[in-house]
């Protein structure tokens, strides 16, 4: 029972819900906000986070006692599988969010900074960062499993 309650709480924390866009975006802004993406190293910094995820919640099932065949590794992993395939469509997403808040101008002024000597390091940091906040992640992903496995139920 605690691990369909452990993929319930899954799906509700970190499933992605489609979000329909409420008008469509200009094309330059849309180009714009897609190279804003491409000069952040936003896919790679969402395959490094969708890895750091993984990497966390084994770490964290196995300090629980889970093997990797544990049915929850398996469904958490499978779940991961599936949310890394709506990548592109996450990406393209984003770039409407960012293209309808944003000017064409705007953004490349953005883009221009992440190409820029700061802007660059920032992007350079931002793997070793996330793997950084997946440590701490995996640190509450085994309090989770812990706190599933003795029947702790959540706080409201």
């Amino acid at each position: 029972m605690t691990r369909i309650a452990f993929v319930f709480v899954f799906l509700l924390t970190f499933a992605p819900q489609r979000v329909t866009a409420q008008t469509t975006p200009d094309p330059e802004r849309m180009t714009a906000a897609l190279e804003l993406l491409e000069a952040t190293g936003a896919t790679k910094s969402m395959d490094a986070m969708i890895d750091a995820m993984l990497s966390g919640f084994r770490t964290g099932a196995q300090g629980a006692g889970a093997s990797q065949a544990d049915p929850t590794v398996k469904a958490f992993e499978s779940y991961m599988t599936r949310f890394a395939s709506y990548k592109q469509e996450m990406l393209n997403d984003i770039a409407g969010l960012y293209a309808r808040e944003f000017t064409a101008e705007e953004l490349r002024a953005v883009t221009t900074f992440y190409r820029s000597g700061p802007g660059a390091k920032f992007v350079e940091k931002m793997p070793q960062l996330m793997q950084s906040g997946a440590q701490i992640g995996m640190r509450y992903s085994q309090k989770m499993v812990e706190d599933l496995r003795s029947g702790v139920a959540p706080k409201p």
